[in-house]
């Protein structure tokens, strides 16, 4: 019987959505031990004290960097998504990362805090505006991502994620267009997306197998295979990936989502140890 453990996201990087985390990692949980795994859930905080040869795979959740690095020494258990994968979210890691998947993420820039607003706009600044995020992890706040009108504007984002201690932030150019939200398993084991807010949706036509072709490549160029993100549809049906992260809440497909991701991750265990139900051996297999 393969054994997993599960590690909750911190709650202060689950801004209103502390409960939605929880949920599909517990859901994913639940449907593991349908599979014939054993499951345990743990708080990052409850790290220090496992023994990482008693599991052979651990799901990851948390994000925060003496967790992540503790459990990247893991020699033995499958990680999923590998800690490797989680810091490549950072932005200032993901930014080149994403930019290497050529046409498929906005020009973007990484800069200090202390190159805004002193030093030059950036030359995609223009009528448009720009989109200030910090540039370590995803949101903590509904202030960590910020659109500024003028370069002028930067000013008022400096102080506040100075205030913060923040040092390094992503500047990306404004994409005109239907923001949506996509998530992927596998790649190409399970795919889903919709309108980040419905009732403001244009509904610009676009090809879906470009959306989820598009995801998968920025997936596997940081190495997730639990992922979430979000894109831009142009009126011209163009799709630009703005970000992707690890384990995202899941909330408005948990359902939907949860058994393809345990059957992911449970395949992999079983590829990696031969265990599946019981302890049978399973040599063939796969993932």
């Amino acid at each position: 019987m393969p054994k997993i453990l599960a590690v909750y996201r911190e709650k202060t990087n689950s801004p209103n959505r502390e409960q939605d985390d929880a949920l599909i990692l517990e859901a994913v949980a639940r449907e593991l031990e349908t599979l014939g795994a054993q499951v345990k859930l743990i708080e990052p905080s409850a790290i220090s004290a496992v023994n990482p040869d008693e599991w052979d795979a651990v799901i990851p959740m948390c994000e925060n960097p003496p967790a992540l690095i503790t459990i990247g020494k893991w020699a033995k258990p499958l990680l999923m998504n590998p800690v490797s994968a989680v810091f490549n979210c950072y932005r200032v890691n993901m930014t080149p990362l994403m930019t290497a998947c050529d046409g498929i993420h906005p020009q973007t820039e990484i800069r200090a805090i202390t190159d805004i607003p002193g030093k030059t706009a950036p030359a995609f600044c223009g009528e448009k505006g720009v989109w200030i995020k910090r540039g370590d992890v995803h949101n903590t706040c509904d202030h960590d991502v910020v659109y500024v009108k003028t370069w002028a504007d930067s000013a008022a984002v400096r102080a506040d994620f100075e205030s913060r201690e923040i040092t390094k932030v992503v500047i990306q150019e404004h994409i005109d267009g239907d923001l949506i939200k996509f998530y992927g398993v596998g790649p190409f084991k399970w795919f889903g997306w919709f309108y980040h807010s419905t009732p403001q949706a244009r509904e610009y036509k676009f090809d879906l197998q470009t959306l989820e072709s598009y995801a998968a490549s920025v997936a596997k160029a940081v190495g997730l295979e639990v992922y979430g993100g979000d894109a831009i549809i142009t009126p011209q049906g163009r799709i630009y990936i703005i970000d992707i992260n690890s384990w995202p809440s899941f909330a408005r497909v948990r359902n939907d989502v949860k058994k393809p991701i345990a059957e992911h991750i449970y395949g992999r265990v079983a590829k990696k140890t031969g265990k599946t139900r019981n302890g049978i051996t399973a040599k063939g297999a796969v993932a």
